[in-house]
């Protein structure tokens, strides 16, 4: 009755403010943001260190020449089988006057060599000598920091350091001028100390040699090892009798491998970025219980391997992509509770890239929501994504 003694302007007029309250209320109204979810389940929990490894044998055995003289042409090439006591070479007496030469043309240029060694260092001292006494002189004014002062005073100790190593190289090098060399007097045999396969033929071409001078190498490719070199705070985290895989191996299959040794000091190496890292060697065994055929690796062969840091068979785990920090140390995910978004704390202990155990904050069968991003509020309303 009321709207039927309107006029028909003011009809209109209320007619439209009706609609657009309830555009304005359909526009206002929660809209449900579509999300993707995965289900809190229990299953295995891995997590594996993968780095890059290079294969050796065990025992290497570098064959010297034992006396000087001229060096037979070597018959072995590699890979030939050779059992301890074979003979490898032959060294037959030579002119005195080649060997002398060559032997004191090598002594002459081993001494130029570490005199040389020895002036650069020296300049560094002096160099790092300036550079401390400089720094010192800016800190007792106060312009220059403790630290400062401390890293040139350790430069220049590393820098003497290098000075007595470098003085004792050229010490070294002056004895081997002025010492006598022992020459083949009859036809000398050198022979095999091992049994195993030639592994590097270093000398092959009849030649003039002196004593100690390498000719071969020999090994057993049955023994062999491969070496990773992790990063230090990886490999602090390895336990000797770690399983291992060593992927890309010569087979398709990945084959097993035990962590055999953790070396107790680390290297440090500039990696492809220009960053210092601290470098760990941990060797690698072959399993002997592989059933597959042990792989044709041989020495300085490459291999990836893949350590096994952490597993846990039945654990309740929640999909690393749900998780989302809160604060420095909290994490946290968005449960599915009622068609709403519940933001729920969690505690979580290792995992990988896919899983990280759930020490506590959900229950199995829980659902959460995945890749939750920046815009989805607790209590949002969301709808499952079904694709």
């Amino acid at each position: 009755m009321a709207l039927a003694k309107l006029s028909n302007a003011a009809r209109i007029w209320l007619i439209c403010a009706v609609l657009v309250a309830g555009l304005i209320g359909w526009f206002l109204w929660p809209r449900a943001i579509r999300v993707d979810v995965a289900t809190i389940d229990r299953g295995e929990v891995r997590r594996e260190i993968a780095e890059e490894g290079r294969v050796r044998v065990h025992d290497v055995y570098a064959v010297a020449a034992p006396v000087g003289g001229l060096l037979k042409r070597v018959q072995l090439e590699a890979g030939d089988e050779v059992s301890k006591g074979d003979v490898l070479a032959s060294i037959s007496p030579a002119d005195p006057s080649l060997l002398d030469a060559r032997i004191s043309e090598e002594a002459a240029a081993n001494v130029a060599a570490a005199r040389a060694a020895l002036a650069l260092a020296e300049a560094d001292l002096d160099l790092a000598k300036s550079d401390e006494a400089r720094t010192r002189q800016l800190f007792e004014r106060g312009f220059a920091a403790k630290a400062a002062l401390d890293r040139t005073q350790a430069g220049m100790r590393a820098a003497s350091s290098v000075v007595a190593q470098r003085k004792a190289e050229l010490a070294r090098a002056l004895a081997a001028q002025g010492k006598p060399v022992a020459r083949a007097r009859s036809l000398t045999q050198v022979r095999s100390p091992a049994s195993g396969r030639v592994l590097r033929v270093l000398l092959e071409s009849e030649t003039v040699v002196s004593a100690g001078t390498p000719l071969l190498e020999i090994g057993d490719p049955a023994q062999i090892e491969i070496v990773a070199e992790l990063l230090s705070q990886d490999a602090a985290m390895m336990r000797e009798g770690a399983a291992a895989f060593v992927d890309n191996a010569g087979g398709g299959e990945p084959v097993a491998a035990t962590v055999h040794t953790v070396e107790p000091y680390a290297r440090t190496k500039v990696s492809a970025l220009g960053v210092e890292e601290q470098r760990v060697s941990v060797i690698l065994h072959l399993s002997d219980e592989t059933s597959s055929p042990r792989p044709r690796l041989g020495h300085g062969f490459r291999a990836d391997v893949r350590i096994l840091a952490f597993e846990e068979k039945d654990a309740l785990r929640v999909p690393t992509d749900a998780l989302m920090r809160q604060g420095n140390n909290d994490w946290s995910v968005f449960r599915v509770v009622d068609g709403r978004a519940r933001l729920t704390k969690v505690s979580i202990g290792d995992g990988d890239d896919r899983y990280r155990v759930v020490v506590a904050g959900v229950a199995a069968g829980d659902r959460v929501v995945l890749f939750p991003g920046d815009a989805l509020r607790d209590g949002d309303v969301v709808q499952v994504d079904t694709k």
